[in-house]
């Protein structure tokens, strides 16, 4: 089945890496004072706050539905139907909160449309194997141990699947207008999910919605476009606690159509904002005049330092970027983009010598650094390399425990 487009900014998020924000109706008017705390101080924060965010989401890890799910994954092999499983659990793993939806959603849709995934299913302790009991219509029920120890099958999966009315272009399949998720343990609901989908004619959503519950954590992602204003959204909560947020807008002539046959981004696009959120730490960014940012950059002969400077500076000219702490609406930075510039040395072979010698390049990259409140600059990645040792550490830990 073809894969939905649900873009939620990975660029930038790997741009800024923990670095969000909060502003919901994305205004790229508002002016926020400078934070009166030190430098220091807004790194200590900063850091803080990484660190919390990571403790909160360790949890999930502990949960029974997380159990549920590793048990139904293990010692299957690489059948279909486990795969949109055994994504989220390594999503979860691998505290990949941002993709995780999106990924078990795609990993879902895909398993659906495999001639093996309906019907209903009991593990066999004896044969170690799924052994099919039933029939069903774009349903499947699987049942299996859901702990380790489980003697009986008393984890249920449940999962079912209801076609749109739009065809996917060149397939013989519909979208689909719902899919549906659960799992219990011992009759108890454990973890529960649900697609929505409405399409135009085209194949391109209207809206399109995703949810995902397990325990106290909870997702949810969704689309909207009337094809004047289009909006993307992207939240993960525990409890009533945001702990990530990201949000898109966009503005513009938004069909699929013009989208496709245009040339340059303002022929569809005339004003867009995009933020992320990580618990108390913000980034917005966004451009209001697309089309005069458009027409410099085409003005511009980037096949040299000087041309690369101007597009620098025309990004700078036309981007409004900060970051800022949302409980007390304060900026800890601006953020511009600069030339960084790179030195490599090599060995090529010289044919007038007849030996390889060694020469020298240098070249130069944009690359973001921070504006801090005292007028100082310094890049996103030193700024974040000094002073995070503590968080630095804990993310590392996570990361060689889970490649053990």
């Amino acid at each position: 089945m073809k894969k939905l487009v649900f873009s939620l900014g990975t660029g930038c998020l790997l741009l800024f890496g923990l670095f969000s924000c909060k502003n919901s109706n994305l205004d790229l008017d508002e002016t926020l004072k400078f934070s009166k705390l030190s430098v220091e101080e807004q790194k200590s924060k900063i850091e803080d706050n990484g660190v919390d965010f990571i403790n909160a989401v360790d949890g999930i890890q502990e949960t029974a539905a997380f159990t549920a799910m590793m048990n139904f994954t293990a010692n299957t092999g690489g059948a279909s139907y486990v795969a949109p499983f055994k994504q989220l659990t390594k999503d979860i793993q691998n505290h990949n909160e941002s993709r995780l939806l999106v990924n078990f959603d795609k990993q879902l849709r895909a398993a659906s449309v495999e001639s093996n995934f309906w019907g209903e299913y009991e593990w066999d302790a004896s044969e170690e194997r799924f052994i099919q009991t039933g029939e069903l219509t774009n349903k499947a029920i699987y049942k299996f141990p859901a702990t380790e120890n489980s003697t009986t099958n008393n984890g249920e999966l449940t999962v079912t699947y209801t076609e749109s009315s739009v065809s996917i272009p060149d397939e013989e399949d519909n979208y689909p207008s719902k899919i549906t998720c659960v799992i219990k343990v011992s009759g108890d609901k454990v973890l529960e999910s649900e697609f929505s989908g409405s399409y135009y004619d085209n194949g391109s959503p209207k809206n399109l919605k995703m949810t995902l519950d397990i325990d106290s954590y909870s997702w949810k992602a969704e689309i909207k476009n009337n094809e004047k204003d289009a909006s993307e959204s992207y939240e993960f909560k525990k409890g009533s606690k945001t702990l990530m947020k990201i949000e898109a807008s966009a503005k513009g002539n938004l069909s699929a159509d013009v989208i496709e046959k245009a040339e340059y981004v303002d022929d569809f696009l005339s004003k867009g904002a995009v933020y992320f959120q990580v618990m108390d730490v913000a980034v917005l960014g966004g451009m209001k005049d697309v089309e005069g940012f458009v027409n410099e950059m085409n003005d511009v002969d980037n096949d040299s330092k000087t041309g690369e400077q101007d597009e620098v500076d025309i990004i700078n000219k036309y981007m409004i970027c900060y970051g800022y702490y949302v409980d007390d609406n304060r900026k800890f930075a601006d953020v511009e983009f600069y030339l960084k510039e790179y030195q490599d040395e090599y060995y090529a072979y010289n044919y007038e010598s007849g030996e390889y010698e060694l020469y020298a390049e240098t070249y130069y990259v944009m690359a973001p650094r921070f504006v801090l409140s005292d007028g100082s600059k310094v890049a996103v990645e030193e700024y974040i390399q000094s002073g995070f040792e503590d968080l630095v550490e804990l993310i590392n830990g996570y990361q060689e425990e889970y490649n053990q």
